[in-house]
């Protein structure tokens, strides 16, 4: 009868019976089949606890190249918050947040009553940052279309960098 003789945490041998792939159970012996279910060969990023799981199967078809449908999806995004915003205006300002039924007994008889918890989005940091967002989707992309790779985030480019001297011509297409 063979013995497994992985080492133990105690740093002995381990002495209980080998199966036939020379190990036992506790060192190695059931464990080479996985199970429905397993996710130890899953790759794991920042993100993957957030999605879901029709999400999962999306998340390697998604097109990371496009900056074209970031910003029309960007654009989308801005039109609808300034509708929002207009109606908002348009009304008395406020937006429906969230709606409370209370009922119970009392000695005279069951009462029930719907409040109504309205507030003010800020309309305006929103659309400031859709319109921060659009800028630097569009920078990148001209970046994109000119051949040099964009700034970094957060870093400043020197406008030299952009300025003409006096003997180059103007081009065709700003660069934004």
């Amino acid at each position: 009868m063979a013995i497994c003789g992985a080492k133990t945490r105690s740093g002995q041998p381990c002495q209980a019976q080998a199966m036939p792939n020379g190990r036992c159970r506790m060192h190695g012996g059931k464990a080479a089949e996985t199970h429905k279910g397993n996710q130890n060969a899953r790759k794991h990023g920042i993100y993957s606890d957030a999605l879901a799981e029709d999400e999962h199967d999306l998340w390697d078809m998604i097109d990371v190249e496009s900056l074209d449908d970031q910003i029309k999806i960007a654009e989308l995004q801005l039109r609808r918050a300034l509708i929002a915003q207009s109606k908002a205006q348009a009304g008395d300002g406020l937006d429906l947040d969230s709606v409370t039924e209370n009922s119970g007994s009392g000695e005279e008889g069951g009462y029930s009553n719907t409040s109504q918890q309205r507030r003010r989005r800020p309309y305006e940091d929103i659309i400031n940052r859709l319109l921060g967002r659009i800028g630097d989707l569009k920078v990148k992309r001209a970046a994109m279309i000119a051949g040099m790779p964009p700034p970094p985030d957060g870093e400043i480019v020197p406008v030299s960098e952009y300025t003409l001297s006096p003997d180059e011509d103007v081009p065709a297409s700003p660069v934004l």
